[in-house]
């Protein structure tokens, strides 16, 4: 996650102090060198001495920081972060020229290049110090098949791989034993990198994790395609051997994979089309130095706005949700991630506009991110009420205090089941989009929704539920052969709501391109080969039939709303919808009263008025039932 600011400013200070040492040993050297080792400096030297010494440190650090030799991590210093502290050099070297030409230093020539070539010396030194150091205490592991620990097989020697090893050797990993690499380069085979010897390619993997006797393998190639990485993880399901990964695609476009984690492969590392990335340049000036509120915001969805918004430099982030573990859980994740006094977390439902009126009232967010809402179908279609109360009831609430207090921007997190609902669920956050929509000029708040499909490793979604009956033998429940969904992963969603805010002009609803949507039984037979086993084989598919409020395909846009392009090539908007205003606002107020009074068939008539693509029998609900 995050480094804590007092660790990066100790790290910070503790590195200009080695510099100027560096800089006062390449001054006090050079002159040696050049007037003798064992004799006195001439009187001119010796009076200007504190002079040169004040100036080329300045120097020194202003040509640092001009080429960013501060920006790294320091225990992660190479052959680029070397490149760049030549390159300071020798801007120290120019900026002394020229102050010798303006102003006369009286330097000989030869100390424009001893002082120089030793700065980069002791400077390069003092930034290899924490690798030399590591090297130094780590106690090389014997080689020896009979050692006990997790015996762990690295893919990849290339640069990664070997970070990684130099990581595993560390006192942090002492439970970790690298048994082998595995590189498809045929010229690497039989050769040792740091005493570990790469034991074949691809071709020879299965008698590698037999033979060597392998607990858990580590790919470390940050390019890996899913295609790769689920072919290896089929082989080593077949042997109960753990796959995890170490740095992605991402992280060698920050070239930082140098300082990724170790971590299990998810399945979105796996999905069947190429992950989106979103130019997210404008986000920074959208967020920054902003307070911003986020309902829902212990959520999959609400929670990962939170830490990218902290990410992009919000002022602070107001983490709204009723789920009181779930705010006790996100407090100590952002306190240990050295966020204290940049959030808050606040105990409140989005039913009760009294509580909210205190949150807009006490902080006076600028930006309000509305993720609260009931998402699960079958759940609200036993329970149709709560799902007006929180996901219609709830937004007005939200969106009449974002107008009341002059918020900037109130973004909808909305769902593709809203497009043509067969379901209260969809129908609702249907009427959620219409209501912003119809207030975004009651006053100075822009509104916008955000419009996206299924998001993989949410809480609830299918693949931890299909993922828990695998482990369980089985069997697998798919509704229907033919159903299928568009899915994102959480991060991906969030830069789009994100970015969505950051664009939004008022009464938009922002649509991302998902790719193609994906076969629910397609999905559940690549979960049952990643854990080794064959569908129907050694895990059975059953099909249950579609459930209440369920459809086959979940459309993303209606056939009546106008989509256009956005400068991102990604995202679509919907343009708004005429709706009447006065009209709107009176079926609204209804369909809350029918709620009050209990009044089931004139809640689901007020629903099919709001949303008439709304196709739902409204029968005797189990809530109406119980009544």
């Amino acid at each position: 996650m995050f480094s804590t600011k007092k660790g990066r400013a100790v790290s910070l200070g503790v590195l200009l102090l080695l510099d100027i040492i560096s800089v006062v040993l390449s001054i006090t050297l050079a002159f040696k060198l050049r007037f003798g080792v064992f004799r006195d400096l001439p009187q001119f030297y010796q009076e200007h001495m504190v002079f040169y010494i004040l100036l080329i440190v300045l120097a020194a650090l202003m040509s640092n920081i001009i080429v960013h030799c501060y920006s790294a991590v320091w225990r992660y210093f190479g052959y680029k972060d070397f490149l760049r502290q030549l390159g300071s050099c020798l801007l120290t070297t120019v900026f002394i020229v020229l102050v010798d030409n303006f102003i006369g230093l009286m330097l000989p020539f030869e100390l424009f290049l001893l002082i120089p070539l030793f700065m980069l010396l002791f400077m390069t030194l003092a930034r290899f110090s924490p690798r030399i150091w590591r090297v130094f205490c780590s106690r090389p592991k014997k080689r020896d098949l009979q050692r006990e620990g997790i015996r762990t097989l690295i893919y990849g020697a290339g640069e990664a791989g070997n970070y990684l090893l130099s990581n595993l050797n560390t006192k942090e990993y002492a439970d970790v034993f690298p048994v082998g690499f595995v590189d498809d380069d045929e010229s690497l085979w039989g050769r040792e990198i740091g005493a570990v010897k790469v034991l074949g390619g691809r071709v020879r993997l299965e008698a590698i994790l037999r033979e060597a006797e392998v607990q858990e393998v580590i790919v470390a190639i940050p390019t890996a395609s899913w295609e790769f990485l689920k072919d290896i993880c089929q082989t080593c399901r077949k042997y109960q051997v753990e796959v995890k990964r170490y740095g992605t695609l991402e992280d060698v476009t920050m070239e930082d994979f140098r300082r990724a984690p170790i971590r299990q492969i998810h399945f979105e590392d796996l999905l069947r089309r190429d992950s989106i990335t979103l130019n997210m340049a404008i986000v920074d000036l959208f967020v920054r130095g902003k307070t911003v509120l986020v309902t829902g915001g212990v959520g999959s969805i609400g929670s990962e706005i939170c830490l990218q918004a902290l990410r992009f430099g919000a002022q602070k982030v107001l983490v709204f949700d009723i789920n009181e573990n779930g705010l006790f859980d996100i407090k100590n994740e952002l306190d240990s991630a050295g966020e204290s006094g940049r959030f808050e977390v606040l105990l409140g439902s989005v039913r009760d506009r009294s509580r909210l009126r205190e949150v807009f009232e006490e902080f006076a967010p600028q930006v309000v991110f509305h993720a609260a809402a009931h998402k699960h179908v079958p759940m609200m279609e036993g329970n149709p009420k709560e799902a007006v109360k929180n996901n219609v009831l709830g937004t007005i609430n939200v969106a009449n205090e974002a107008i009341l207090h002059q918020v900037e921007k109130c973004i909808l997190i909305s769902t593709d089941k809203a497009v043509n609902p067969t379901n209260i669920m969809g129908a609702t956050k249907r009427i959620a989009e219409i209501a912003v929509q119809t207030m975004n000029c009651a006053g100075e708040t822009e509104f916008a929704a955000v419009r996206f499909g299924n998001v993989l490793g949410s809480n609830g979604s299918v693949v931890p539920f299909f993922t828990k009956q695998i482990e369980k033998g089985g069997p697998v429940t798919v509704t229907h052969p033919e159903m299928k969904r568009y899915f994102m992963t959480i991060p991906e969603a969030v830069q789009l709501v994100l970015e969505a805010g950051a664009m939004a002009v008022g009464g938009e609803i922002f649509v991302l391109d998902m790719g193609e949507p994906i076969y629910i039984y397609d999905l559940a037979c690549d979960l049952i080969r990643l854990h080794g086993l064959e569908p129907d084989r050694d895990i059975p598919i059953q099909i249950t039939g579609l459930r209440p409020g369920e459809k086959l395909f979940e459309e993303i846009s209606l056939a009546e709303e106008d989509t256009t392009k956005t400068p991102n090539n990604k995202i679509f908007i919907n343009k708004p919808m005429e709706h009447d205003v006065r009209q709107v606002s009176l079926q609204i107020r209804e369909l809350s009263d029918a709620v009050q009074k209990n009044e089931m068939d004139r809640m689901f008539q007020l629903i099919r008025e709001l949303v008439p693509t709304f196709r739902h029998d409204g029968a005797s609900s189990k809530e109406e039932d119980s009544k």
